[in-house]
């Protein structure tokens, strides 16, 4: 997952949210603090205090300035504190259920300073320099729900730090040193649980009696293993991220957990799955990408018919050996970066909902199972990657491959394209052939692709243009560059007039780096085109030897 879409993902799940917001009544009077009316909930005002100078300025601003019955959501962050020791928040006379400190620099936190945060249940003490969990203050907040104590620099958990919060459910430790967890130092209550970028090598039992743990985050460490360290009772446990480890194998304990939504084990050294993800039905996301997985059972995916995002790029996969058929919700199958010599359409019939297929960056030299007879009508693939493989011909595979938009077929070796290759792709919109051993596209023009608005074809072996835009009645951008190309036909595009998005526009045809002869014939054959909405780039130096000859003759 990106740094933004998990940031978003952590907020839903903790209950914050961020959106439309109004001015609150006393705004002036609590400069330089800021603050705005949370909605949809406008009891509570949150207030902003940033670059505050001591504690004593946060104080003066927000003393008894709002009513009693208000909620505050208080952050107060990239401030210096020092004299932090000499106030409380019970100064304030606010009712703080939700308290941030952020980037303040501290480093110790006297118990005396937290009085008054009895009602108190969001705490984030996040990006500060802690090196243990101040569970001297927590006692002062005993309805404390959500503690954030991220990026911290803590190296350890013991069996002390979380007593006092009875009701904690969500706790967040991830970008810290942590190396150490005392066995039974967290609640037995939380839900959601935050290890990861840590230096956890193991997990000590630590969670194995959090029966009531719904997510949790584990990836970045150096764990080698997490057999016998998943909670022993997982029937809650929907989300689990244990990316970015050393895990060579995935805990058996998956089996149990049933009602898995996400997992995550992205950048480990997994060289099977072992059986024990049959039976997630619930399972959506399966991220496995960057391991060593040789190899998949025909019935490693058995009762996965709610998989819809299934990530297995960057493994050592030969085959796939069947396993993707019960796959009925697949909308997304990126398998780029293996060892896959050929590739069956077989593997994905009936999978209807399949959208996306990327098999880039392997050893595909042959295509194999005709779509036309194999796929239903349904079965719409919209995008298909076969890039940098060593395909020297389609065979007529790809024939009839439903609702198709893009085609990437680059660097492979592909002398020549059929005919057949590319009937019945009436959806295509993006076609790149770039990068292979092309000598011709004529046989395009014996292909009626009424949709196709972009071909890249550059770095190939191409000698002539003559009528290879016959059968692309729509074309608006075709990069011919860096091929042998000398000659262009004046009936290139006499059948072609771009639209995109039903827009009529012109078709720009690149040619740079081509050895296209330059004399009186092709300015004839530029004009005409663009009379026809159609324009050749890369050959301005023929232009301007044209137009030197044609002002250095004799005039008549």
């Amino acid at each position: 997952m990106r740094a933004a879409a998990m940031s978003t993902f952590l907020y839903t799940l903790l209950g914050l949210t961020v959106g439309a917001s109004l001015h609150c009544s006393v705004r002036r009077e609590i400069s330089p603090c800021t603050c705005r009316v949370q909605e949809p909930n406008t009891n509570t005002i949150l207030v902003a205090c940033e670059r505050m100078t001591s504690f004593t300025q946060v104080v003066d601003a927000l003393r008894e300035k709002f009513a009693p019955e208000v909620e505050i959501s208080l952050r107060i962050a990239y401030s210096r504190l020092d004299d932090f020791m000499n106030h409380t928040f019970q100064e304030l006379g606010l009712d703080v259920t939700n308290l941030k400190l952020n980037h303040d620099n501290l480093s110790s936190l006297p118990e005396s300073v937290f009085a008054g945060l009895g009602r108190t249940e969001y705490l984030s003490l996040a990006d500060n320099s802690l090196p243990d969990v101040p569970h001297h203050i927590l006692r002062q907040m005993p309805v404390l729900k959500t503690l954030d104590i991220s990026r911290c620099r803590l190296q350890a958990i013991s069996d002390m730090d979380f007593q006092n919060i009875p009701d904690l459910q969500h706790l967040v430790l991830a970008g810290n040193n942590i190396s150490q967890l005392d066995q039974s130092s967290l609640p037995r209550t939380i839900r959601h649980l935050h290890l990861g970028r840590n230096n956890i090598t193991h997990l000590n039992g630590t969670l194995r009696g959090l029966t009531d743990l719904e997510w949790l985050f584990l990836n970045g460490n150096h764990l080698t293993t997490l057999d016998e360290q998943l909670p022993q009772e997982g029937n809650k446990l929907a989300l689990l991220h244990a990316g970015n480890n050393k895990l060579q194998k995935l805990p058996q304990e998956l089996r149990n957990f049933i009602i898995l939504d996400s997992l995550f084990f992205q950048h480990n050294q997994l060289l099977n799955l072992g059986g024990t993800i049959q039976r997630a039905r619930k399972l959506k996301r399966l991220h496995l990408n960057n391991n060593k997985i040789q190899e998949l059972s025909s019935d490693e995916f058995a009762e996965l018919d709610s998989l819809e995002d299934l990530q297995l790029g960057h493994n050592e996969l030969i085959s796939l050996n069947g396993s993707l058929a019960p796959l009925r919700s697949l909308r997304c199958l990126n398998l780029t970066n293996n060892l896959l010599q050929e590739f069956s359409l077989r593997e994905i019939q009936g999978l209807r909902r399949l959208r996306i297929i990327d098999l880039s960056y392997n050893k595909v030299s042959h295509l194999s199972g005709r779509m036309e007879n194999l796929v239903e009508p349904e079965t719409r693939i919209v995008e298909l990657r076969l890039d940098h493989n060593r395909l020297q011909n389609l065979d007529g595979a790809l024939m009839g491959v439903h609702g198709l938009q893009k085609l990437n077929l680059s660097n492979n070796l592909l002398e020549k394209i059929a005919p057949d290759d590319l009937i019945g792709l009436e959806d295509l919109r993006i076609l790149d052939v770039s990068f292979n051993r092309l000598t011709t596209l004529e046989e395009t023009s014996k292909t009626f692709l009424p949709s196709l608005e972009q071909l890249y074809a550059s770095h190939n072996s191409l000698t002539a243009l003559k009528q290879d835009f016959h059968g692309l009645p729509t074309l608006c951008w075709a990069d011919l560059s860096h091929n042998q190309i000398h000659t262009v036909g004046r009936d290139l595009a006499s059948k072609t007039r771009c639209r995109m998005h039903r827009i009529l526009g012109i078709l720009r045809v690149y040619l740079t780096g081509n050895p296209v002869l330059c004399d009186a014939q092709l300015v004839e054959t530029i004009a005409e085109m663009e009379a026809n909405h159609t324009k050749l780039h890369g050959l301005g130096h023929c232009l301007s030897v044209n137009h030197t000859a044609s002002t250095t003759s004799p005039s008549a």
